[in-house]
């Protein structure tokens, strides 16, 4: 039996695709190893103990790299006779709701143990029922944070289970294959908002997340300085407590945006509401609009610039800034907080006020 000795560093077993777990077992990931349970190096069914620890890692190289799976290219028959369960239908579920999700985001809405949730993410991909998206290649992300999407198999099994399931003539496939980078990771950005949202309301008897919108269907168009210029939220969503109902837009912005264009979108929102576009389209008489920024600089920024969006020019409470840093999946709670300014202060507010 080979000692209990870390003699290689955890880049090279990153370099094969799968890390130490409990001695010389292996933690299999969705993004790495096709996963089988080995106990100190050993395949404990077809395999004899080595004779030494050289023996035993290169035992360990032959067998491994035979079973070593593509991140983004379908292996039909790594997971034959896969059975669908009840939670696989949940992700499928949150992938048509949400359109991108990333590991961790889908970990956290739907809890069952990391080892469990990527394994299952893993078959699902390997058999054609969500896909990974390879445009994420061209950004740094995290070790294991793989972005996934609904594919075809996906959405015709939804449409199979749910009566309500629109299944339409769109090829999940193609389209995410033509998406681009930066729509990607803008959508991401407001499945993080949401995804803490939702976590951090099921921590509290103080509100609930009433209904949630995105997509296309929530544009809107509104006269600014003789011209028809369009309103087009993020999302749009709506909290609900023992006393009242509270509406929010939201705006992800992922510094691209220039100061000046930005200030014309916020007073088309001041607009907007001054003419009762919200109660014609949405038929409601208030609301917020929560602005999340990629740093608290970039939020000063846009917090001053909308201090001009307004008739009288001194800042309305009509918009909320915070900051990414703010809302994070490790204290969902946090955004719960004072954590959010409007132009017309510095005081901090809470979202549910």
């Amino acid at each position: 039996m080979p000692p209990r000795l870390n003699l290689f560093p955890r880049t090279s077993f990153d370099v094969l695709g799968f890390t130490p777990y409990q001695g010389f077992g292996f933690r299999p990931c969705e993004t790495g190893l096709q996963p089988k349970r080995f106990s100190r190096g050993v395949d404990a069914q077809n395999a004899s103990p080595p004779d030494s620890c050289t023996d035993w890692f290169t035992g360990l190289l032959s067998m491994e790299e035979k079973k070593r799976l593509k991140r983004f290219k379908r292996e039909r028959n790594a997971f034959p006779g896969m059975r669908i369960q009840p939670r696989d239908i949940e992700i499928l579920k949150s992938l048509a709701d949400y359109r991108f999700l990333d590991t961790v985001q889908i970990m956290a809405l739907h809890p069952g143990g990391e080892r469990n949730i990527r394994r299952r993410l893993q078959k699902l991909f390997h058999n054609g029922f969500i896909d990974r998206l390879g445009q994420q290649l061209s950004y740094t992300r995290p070790l294991g944070h793989m972005i996934y999407a609904l594919a075809n198999k996906g959405a015709d099994l939804l449409a199979e289970h749910f009566a309500d399931f629109e299944r339409t003539k769109v090829d999940w496939m193609t389209k995410n294959r033509e998406t681009k980078e930066r729509y990607i990771f803008h959508r991401l950005m407001i499945s993080n908002f949401r995804t803490v949202l939702t976590l951090a309301l099921k921590n509290t008897h103080q509100a609930k997340l009433a209904s949630w919108r995105q997509g296309r269907d929530l544009k809107d168009y509104v006269k600014l300085d003789g011209q028809r210029v369009a309103v087009v939220p993020d999302a749009f969503f709506t909290l609900e407590d023992p006393q009242s109902r509270m509406h929010f837009f939201l705006e992800a912005d992922q510094s691209t945006m220039t100061r000046g264009r930005f200030l014309k979108k916020m007073k088309a929102y001041w607009q907007w509401w001054k003419q009762g576009g919200q109660e014609k389209k949405f038929d409601i008489k208030s609301f917020r609009v929560l602005t999340i920024c990629k740093s608290e600089a970039r939020k000063e920024n846009l917090r001053q610039t909308a201090k001009d969006a307004d008739d009288y020019k001194k800042g309305s409470l009509m918009f909320w800034f915070t900051s990414e840093n703010e809302i994070g999946l490790s204290n969902a709670n946090r955004i719960l907080e004072p954590i959010w300014q409007t132009p017309a202060s510095d005081k901090y507010h809470y979202i549910l006020e």
